[in-house]
């Protein structure tokens, strides 16, 4: 045979390469590379993996099995999706998939009879696509007989059960017809169905026998068709002979059991497991103690020892930690961390998301999901987001809302208006408080909004204020603003009278700032000696108890010294305005 390159995981971004030949001294030389949150691959399982977590959740715990599916299913569509640019992407979530898929075929697949052996072979020939690759070169050879890899890959197909394939060459050599026949009368789980695994233990060991007894009784005309013959009958000595063929002990094991303990169950599946890790000693990794405590049935074992072997990436321990936990395979006991062993991992995936400017929603689920610890990382998360604008810090702020964290989602909309304010955006600033429900903050930046048009005469950007509703009951200022920018509308709109109703109202009501008094003064101006067209007596706009009201409110101010030196000439302008208006509304309601 010749020689093979072997390769182990150290962890996730490190992988060691090495010479699998027995005949050689072991050489080796280890590649890493960066894990990388901005990858699309990357992008792509952590948007897919949180839509079948959410249903998880939503599903609380039932129909785990093909939640698990689904998980596997995305890894899949992912590496396939990879081309040879993203080998070391492809590579990450290869080894995401092969943790996942033993994981799922020991605690949560639902196993008919307990036998295990049909999904690690699915699995194995998932992981392992050479035999078929192989193939496919060896049938392009006019005589593929020739081809020098032609029997390596005739027990290659054997060992992963691929039995008519195998077939197919074997008939083109010399002993082919003699072996081809037992390959097609041995008894195969899949093919079973409508038995009872008793019966089929019964065929398969019939079978295996009439194996044994024609090997001792067998004249090949080539030595390779003997090893075939052993294969079939069990011998370990020639899986140990083409160890290099299956690359791995899970691989190699797998290959055993189908030809020695076809109907293998999950508990005593770790006593093969440790023969085979014996005989790739001088191979172990990290992933290869991952995969041997899922074999020994020690979900916190292959939980912690993800958690050591991924530390820079924690998308496969957090998912795995949970579907364990609803599949019933994991409880929720806390631990030194303060919390579960779910929830840790949970808690330190959310982490990973939550300051990325992609995943930051996606982490907010992923906390909420933690009951313990969840609230407490989210008030120390959501401050440290970047807000960069608008559109995201009101997404932050609707993502608050949604899980029920108004304090949280309050002190967004302060760090917004506070913002706002410094750039005298005067309305973005007023909305941000609105929204934290902030009253000091609504009634100063009101008062700003008044002071600045006591200066320049206008408004500016306040539309929004037509569509507050029962949010300008929230402040006495913010009621004044909007019933001032009514009043205003009323005037442009030509309807005088319940413009002066209105004005009359405000001043009467002292909801506006005391020194806004005698700009609401100066606003009746335009209304005294006005005409009401509307009235059928055609009667001034401003009646008595309305000028008295006004007059009395030019006392006040001149009692509480509320007026400058420079505002003497209005006031008086003012004065003889009303008491014009005065005469003139008696006179019209004495007619």
């Amino acid at each position: 045979m010749d020689d093979h390159v072997g390769a182990s995981w150290l962890n996730e971004n490190k992988l060691m390469l090495f010479n699998t030949s027995l005949e050689n001294e072991i050489d080796f030389k280890v590649e890493s590379w960066e894990a990388n949150l901005d990858s699309l691959i990357n992008k792509y399982i952590v948007f897919e993996g949180h839509s079948v977590f959410s249903e998880v959740q939503l599903s609380n715990g039932n129909d785990v099995q093909s939640h698990s599916h689904a998980y596997r299913s995305l890894l899949r569509a992912a590496i396939q999706e990879l081309g040879p640019e993203n080998e070391d992407d492809k590579k990450l979530v290869a080894l995401y998939e092969l943790v996942w898929s033993f994981c799922e075929v020991l605690f949560i697949e639902h196993l008919p009879g307990g036998c295990v052996l049909p999904y690690l072979m699915e699995l194995m020939q998932w992981h392992f696509p050479q035999p078929v690759e192989t193939l496919n070169d060896v049938l392009t050879f006019e005589e593929p007989m020739e081809h020098p890899k032609f029997w390596d890959c005739v027990v290659s197909l054997l060992f992963q059960g691929q039995i008519n394939e195998a077939v197919a060459l074997l008939k083109i050599t010399p002993d082919g017809g003699e072996l081809t026949s037992f390959l097609e009368k041995m008894p195969l789980l899949n093919n079973f169905s409508g038995h009872s695994l008793s019966e089929f233990k019964i065929s398969w060991s019939m079978w295996q026998e009439n194996c044994k007894q024609n090997l001792e009784s067998a004249n090949f005309v080539l030595d390779e068709s003997s090893d075939i013959l052993e294969i079939l009958c069990g011998n370990l000595d020639v899986f140990v002979k083409y160890k290099d063929l299956a690359q791995t002990w899970y691989h190699l094991m797998t290959s055993y059991l189908l030809y020695t303990m076809p109907t293998v169950t999950v508990v005593t599946l770790h006593h093969q497991a440790k023969d085979m890790m014996g005989i790739y000693k001088d191979y172990l990794n990290p992933l290869d103690e991952i995969l041997f405590s899922a074999m020994e049935f020690d979900a916190h074992s292959v939980l912690t020892q993800c958690i050591t072997q991924f530390r820079n990436n924690w998308w496969l321990s957090a998912h795995l930690a949970d579907i364990l936990y609803h599949a019933k395979q994991l409880d929720d006991t806390e631990l030194q961390y303060g919390c579960s062993l779910r929830e840790y991992t949970l808690l330190h995936y959310a982490s990973e998301l939550i300051f990325h400017e992609d995943f930051w929603s996606i982490g907010m689920d992923y906390f909420m999901e933690c009951k313990k610890l969840g609230k407490s990382y989210l008030e120390i998360a959501v401050p440290r987001i970047p807000l960069e604008n608008q559109n995201k810090a009101l997404r932050v702020w609707s993502a608050c809302e949604k899980h029920g964290l108004v304090s949280i989602g309050s002190n967004v909309c302060r760090v917004m208006s506070s913002a706002a304010n410094q750039s005298d955006q005067l309305g973005l600033a007023l909305i941000w408080s609105l929204q934290a429900k902030d009253l000091v903050s609504v009634t100063k930046i009101s008062e700003t909004i008044l002071d600045n048009y006591i200066e320049t005469g206008g408004f500016s950007n306040l539309d929004f204020l037509d569509q507050l509703g029962n949010n300008k009951l929230l402040s006495n200022r913010l009621m004044f603003l909007g019933k001032y920018r009514e009043f205003h509308s009323l005037i442009k709109t030509q309807q005088q009278k319940k413009a002066a109703d209105l004005l009359v109202s405000l001043v009467e009501s002292n909801l506006g700032p005391p020194r806004f008094q005698i700009t609401l003064l100066l606003d009746s101006l335009p209304l005294i000696n006005d005409v009401d067209e509307t009235s059928e007596s055609s009667g001034v706009v401003m009646d008595s108890r309305q000028t008295h009201v006004l007059l009395k409110a030019l006392e006040d101010m001149q009692i509480k010294k509320l007026l400058k030196e420079s505002d003497m000439q209005k006031i008086e302008t003012i004065r003889l305005a009303l008491v014009t208006n005065l005469a003139s509304s008696f006179l019209n309601e004495l007619w």
